[in-house]
């Protein structure tokens, strides 16, 4: 009989346990924002500042909580030419600027859209292995074009599932259409009320060295609907949600948990055990 009611309670634990599972996933950060465009690099100090700065404190936050195995520690940039020029227009601009400090990382630029699907295709088969992988918008003149778009929005399967494996994922103002696979009930608006933005609590942590008129007069995009587990990291000035991120571990979606259909006998069975069991307890304790 005690034999009986183990297994009767782990049966039970088990469907217990499956339902309140949830999908943890790596550090992420969607901006409205087209910070790559408004910022720079103060070339005798060494020093990135305004949008860059952003950048920079994003990219820190993101790579110290990407747990991504096996990860290449490269921060990949998908849809603007390379350089490593500060003062270009290609990727190199922003990102190879905010990662020249301390600690360093590479920064890979991939263009066209036909990169862009081909590196992602490594990425679901194993071969490519970033650290982060960032969407510069469209909101810079070497930027994600329509064709570059529609290459990110038929990888969204790909993207899912990195940020869902623990890969760290920074995002700027654009189109959107592949955000739905990561969060699913999130609203994009085309409007963005940049003047007053500010900063929120979870977003001065987030990043230390920055200020509010490092995001002001910049933003393009707000949010609504359902954020998952995001927290608001920088509204505008209109107290919109305009910056939105989680860390490591990110609860984004509950799992779709399919519990398989059991005989009507066993079923019958397990209610008549767990009844006579609790009936025998109640018993034993009203005597």
């Amino acid at each position: 009989m005690s034999n009986r009611r183990n297994a009767l309670r782990a049966l039970v634990g088990s469907v217990v346990c499956s339902l309140a599972l949830n999908v943890s996933a790596g550090p992420i950060i969607l901006g409205g924002d087209d910070l790559n465009d408004h910022g720079s690099r103060n070339t005798s100090t060494n020093v990135n500042v305004a949008g860059w700065l952003y950048i920079q404190n994003a990219l820190q936050n993101l790579a110290s909580q990407s747990t991504y195995a096996s990860n290449d520690g490269t921060i990949v940039v998908l849809g603007s030419s390379p350089s490593t020029s500060t003062s270009s227009n290609g990727c190199g601009a922003a990102y190879w600027a905010a990662q020249s400090t301390t600690p360093t990382r590479t920064v890979t630029c991939i263009d066209t859209a036909a990169s862009i699907t081909s590196y992602l295709a490594g990425v679901a088969s194993g071969t490519n292995r970033p650290l982060v992988i960032v969407h510069p918008g469209d909101g810079v003149n070497n930027d994600v074009d329509t064709s570059e778009e529609a290459a990110w929005a038929a990888g969204a399967t790909t993207i899912s599932n990195y940020v869902a494996a623990g890969g760290g994922l920074l995002s700027h103002t654009g189109a959107y259409t592949w955000l739905q696979a990561l969060v699913p009930g999130i609203v994009i608006s085309a409007t963005c009320n940049g003047t007053n933005a500010t900063l929120t609590p979870e977003g001065q942590a987030a990043f230390p060295s920055i200020t509010n008129t490092n995001i002001q007069d910049i933003c393009h995009n707000t949010f609504s609907g359902s954020f998952g587990g995001l927290q608001v990291l920088a509204r505008d000035g209109n107290g919109l949600p305009m910056i939105l991120g989680g860390g490591a571990g990110t609860t984004f979606q509950a799992r779709s948990v399919e519990i398989p259909t059991l005989p009507l006998a066993f079923l019958i069975m397990l209610g008549v055990g767990l009844f006579g069991f609790g009936a025998r307890r109640f018993a034993r304790k009203s005597s």
